[in-house]
């Protein structure tokens, strides 16, 4: 196998690689960030408009709103300690995440 071939077969792989996770996404992807007490996700355009709540591990609504830009962060700085959902949902797609909100 000549050089030439080789780099080519090597790039292909590499472009497969790169393709096809975001393929494989689901309607949501969750963001890191460096603010330990924020919650950030990021939705694919067929999710605008949906409906996103945040409920305490007692299952109490905390906050909910329509997601109106594809980025979302939400803030947890001002909740208490505890375990929250943040759910997602619209046309009978629901995607929800767990977030732990930790001492200092």
């Amino acid at each position: 196998m000549n050089m030439k071939a080789l780099i080519k077969i090597s790039v292909l792989l590499v472009l497969i690689a790169i393709i096809t996770p975001a393929h494989s996404q689901g309607p949501v992807h969750v963001m890191r960030t460096r603010n330990q007490y924020q919650f950030v996700f990021k939705v694919q355009k067929e999710m605008l408009g949906a409906h996103v709540g945040i409920q305490s591990e007692a299952g109490n609504q905390i906050n909910s709103q329509r997601l109106m830009k594809r980025k979302m962060i939400i803030d947890f700085t001002d909740l208490p300690v505890g375990h929250y959902t943040v759910v997602v949902e619209k046309d009978g797609k629901t995607e929800s995440f767990e977030y732990v909100r930790n001492w200092r």
